[in-house]
């Protein structure tokens, strides 16, 4: 081989070997674009989020941010595998339930926050504790809120039932769903999920499913009697439709059909109610048990990835995705309560619902948060399992509870 052609080899290889370098560092902590994984039920809810992305490029240049997407009910289990490939994106949604089961992938930002001296007062309090854990902050909070009903303005009004109120009484909310009920429609949808089952529960007996130290306690006699009582909307009064089959969006659907009269949800969901009910919708508390209306509160964030190879930028891009007008923007299209008090003005007015005002500030005021444990998404999927079991009389709350209690209680 002549010196010229292997100078002509070696050049080629140099050049090689620099696309390779080049390309790595595009993909490493040379890039500015930075991959962000968000849930989205919805193109309504893809087009907000990519506009979030947008309008942060357009505070600062220097971030470009891509969007990743999938439905809630897959998130979670594709961010763990993800998580254990160590291949996650940069900037990754977490909501608060969930926090715990999922730290072993995130980057604690508490370095961060004092480095950058970042004022966290304006962020409600209770969805930055639920976005933390072990004592360390794992996202920053972009909503929150607690749960309350939403119900048919138009179903009430044709069955000439009053539209309930904040401070009503579980005796007025069954009697409400027993007159709601008949020509193939239901009062009230009930669903094993986590969020829309356990506020009803705690204010029907007090139960909560987690202990002061993060242990399931899902067997205790308050819980079988608070659990066996929703199940038996479904099952014995008949108030609220059977669970078919494993299906977590069966709530939604039902209530966006037109089907059901009532089903609990959170003030996140605005910008679907608004878009997809046919009817209008109205907002009230969870009604009152023995001891008052009491419900959990709960919302979610975003957080970074310990495979982010920039995490500074990363840090830089949620700052300005929870920001004071990008939370306002959020409130003011209706898809999230904002996390930050003095972006909560934008909700109400978007909102335009008589008395939303009313309901969110009495259920906050009887909200706690939801504590859960690291196996949180192996009990919500198994709560999934044996829910149509459980709606529909064939199985007992104390067995499921017991069933799910042993095989996800090992936390």
């Amino acid at each position: 081989m002549t010196r010229s052609r292997i100078a002509a080899r070696a050049a080629v290889a140099l050049a090689l070997a620099g696309t390779l370098v080049m390309a790595c560092g595009a993909e490493g902590g040379g890039s500015k674009t930075l991959t962000w994984s968000m849930w989205a039920n919805g193109g309504e809810e893809q087009q907000v989020w990519h506009e979030l992305a947008d309008r942060v490029s357009n505070e600062d240049p220097e971030i470009t941010i891509k969007l990743e997407t999938s439905s809630f009910d897959d998130y979670f289990a594709k961010l763990g595998t993800r998580f254990g490939n160590g291949d996650a994106p940069c900037i990754v949604s977490m909501q608060a339930l969930r926090t715990t089961g999922y730290t072993q992938g995130m980057l604690p930002l508490d370095d961060l926050i004092a480095k950058n001296k970042f004022d966290v007062s304006d962020f409600d309090k209770s969805v930055m504790e639920g976005l933390s854990a072990d004592g360390k902050q794992y996202a920053l909070p972009y909503d929150v809120g607690p749960v309350i009903l939403t119900y048919n303005k138009d179903m009430f009004r044709d069955a000439g039932v009053p539209e309930p109120r904040p401070g009503w009484t579980l005796a007025e909310f069954e009697s409400a769903a027993r007159k709601l009920t008949g020509d193939r429609r239901y009062g009230f949808v009930a669903a094993p999920q986590d969020v829309w089952m356990f506020p009803m529960v705690l204010t029907k007996t007090g139960a909560q499913p987690t202990d002061g130290a993060g242990k399931l306690r899902l067997t205790t006699p308050a819980m079988t009697e608070g659990v066996q009582w929703y199940a038996d909307l479904a099952a014995r009064k008949k108030v609220a439709p059977r669970l078919p089959a494993v299906d977590p969006a069966f709530s939604d659907r039902e209530f966006l059909s037109g089907n059901v009269a009532m089903g609990a949800n959170g003030p996140w969901a605005l910008l679907n109610l608004k878009n997809q009910a046919g009817f209008q919708v109205g907002l009230t508390t969870i009604p009152a048990g023995p001891d008052g209306s009491r419900t959990y509160s709960s919302g979610s964030g975003f957080g970074i990835s310990k495979s982010c190879p920039d995490p500074e930028r990363a840090f830089k891009a949620i700052t300005l995705m929870t920001a004071k007008k990008q939370l306002e923007w959020l409130g003011g299209v209706g898809r999230a309560y904002p996390s930050r008090e003095s972006a909560q003005h934008a909700w109400y007015e978007n909102a335009r619902l008589a008395g939303a005002r009313e309901v969110l500030e009495a259920a906050n005021a009887a909200a706690t948060p939801l504590r859960t444990t690291k196996h949180w998404e192996r009990v919500n999927a198994l709560l999934n399992q044996y829910g149509p079991d459980l709606f529909s009389g064939a199985s007992s709350a104390k067995q499921v509870l017991e069933q799910v209690q042993r095989q996800a209680g090992q936390d």
